[in-house]
């Protein structure tokens, strides 16, 4: 009876564990998106063009073309807690650097943003990992969902804050380093964590709950099946068409709608609120009813009238906002819980490894590129704009070939999470 009501216990520690875990990706979110609200400021006070701004989100994805499949590769090798301790380590290195050379040296600050940005996927990887690893089978993509919402919250005081922080000191520089603080904070709850992971294993292992895992061998990276490949390539397609868009929307609102820096960011925030509230709800549906490849379809399908009325019209943009954020609520919740139902545990950490590399491929060109769009356009964002209208209706391409992949393979990713997962 002990040993039962301790199993009981381990199991419900899951919550503990989503809630650890959602408040370090709260940090590396709110340290991704710090900078956005106040990106005229650093723009004035550093003398940068539009284009070399946006250095600093593709500095923080282009080592991913690479780290995130090493990354993945090192969770599914050396384990969850190891790799993880050297992710969050470096991601607050990484803010801590550039916080320190904020308006002091601009290549410094990208510095700071190429180690952040080592640390920060791979990091978001192992959270995936984690959540696969403790909701397998229950409550998996409801999960993904509160995780994802706390996450979003984190971009959502990131996107109300900047502005104010440098509003109330008259530095934005100020701005940063509260994200370099809140960035340290998650460090310390990783290794909270890790403590409840280890003791979980411990416990399961003592009482034959667990098995060895056999090593990952890196030549089957080329057995995953072909709806893994077209679930990234929609991942590429689809944030390509969110956060480039997201960095630079402050600014867009401030050119278009005459908007002050903070109403900017209000309604960049908008965004985010929707998929703070939508995430969860579309998590819970997706356990009970499965049509994870439905979903995405209409998901990505959402970005395309999104984008037009905003390139096209003087339509007041809240509506859209809210919109785009649905439409970031519904492929997410469908997408990322996906994975463990597609690919072996075994496996796990370096498929949402490359998942992630491919993804970053396309964030590390179209963050440059839309600011290149834009500086070439005389700072007219409209073909930006058009620009992610057309990522849109090529992602909306990947999740018809998908549903089409999902129905050759049994069409488990439409299933409920119980019976895709039993």
């Amino acid at each position: 009876m002990r040993e039962e009501y301790k199993e009981k216990a381990m199991i419900r520690l899951r919550w503990l564990v989503l809630v650890l875990m959602g408040l370090v990706i709260f940090g590396a979110y709110y340290a991704y998106d710090a900078v956005s609200p106040i990106a005229d400021f650093i723009m004035r006070d550093m003398n940068l063009s539009r284009a070399q701004y946006g250095l600093l989100f593709s500095f923080y994805y282009l080592p991913n073309f690479i780290m995130v499949l090493i990354g993945g590769i090192l969770l599914d090798r050396i384990g969850i807690r190891r790799a993880g301790g050297i992710f969050v380590s470096l991601c607050t290195l990484g803010v801590l650097i550039t916080a320190f050379f904020s308006g002091l040296s601009f290549p410094f600050m990208l510095l700071g943003r190429l180690i952040y940005g080592l640390g920060s996927e791979s990091l978001i990887i192992t959270q995936n990992k984690v959540l696969a690893k403790w909701f397998r089978g229950k409550e998996l993509a409801l999960a993904f969902g509160l995780n994802l919402m706390v996450a979003r919250l984190g971009t959502f005081a990131a996107l109300n804050s900047a502005a104010r922080i440098q509003a109330l000191s008259g530095s934005w520089k100020l701005a940063i380093w509260v994200s370099a603080i809140i960035m340290f904070f998650s460090l310390a709850l990783f290794f909270i964590y890790s403590g409840i992971d280890r003791s979980r294993d411990k416990y399961f292992l003592q009482n034959a709950f667990l098995t060895a895992e056999d090593r990952f061998v890196f030549k089957e990276i080329f057995a995953f099946r072909p709806s893994f490949w077209y679930v990234s390539l929609l991942c590429l397609t689809f944030y390509s068409a969110i956060f480039p868009f997201t960095a630079f929307s402050t600014v867009f609102l401030q050119s278009k709608f005459g908007f002050s820096a903070i109403k900017g960011g209000f309604y960049t925030s908008l965004v985010i609120t929707g998929t703070m509230f939508f995430t969860p709800i579309f998590g819970y549906l997706v356990d009970k009813i499965g049509r994870r490849a439905t979903l995405m379809i209409i998901g990505s399908g959402l970005l395309i009238p999104i984008y037009l009325t905003l390139a096209l019209t003087y339509f007041p943009p809240s509506v859209a906002m809210i919109a785009l954020g649905l439409a970031f609520s519904l492929v997410p919740a469908a997408l990322w819980p996906a994975i463990p139902i597609m690919v072996e545990e075994k496996r796990l950490g370096t498929a949402y490894g490359l998942m992630t590399l491919i993804q970053n491929v396309g964030l590390t060109v179209f963050n440059w590129l839309a600011g290149k769009i834009t500086d070439l356009s005389g700072g007219d964002y409209k073909n930006t704009i058009l620009m992610f209208a057309a990522l849109g209706s090529i992602g909306f391409f990947f999740a018809l070939l998908l549903k089409q992949a999902a129905r050759q393979d049994g069409n488990r990713i439409e299933l409920p999470t119980s019976q895709a997962q039993a």
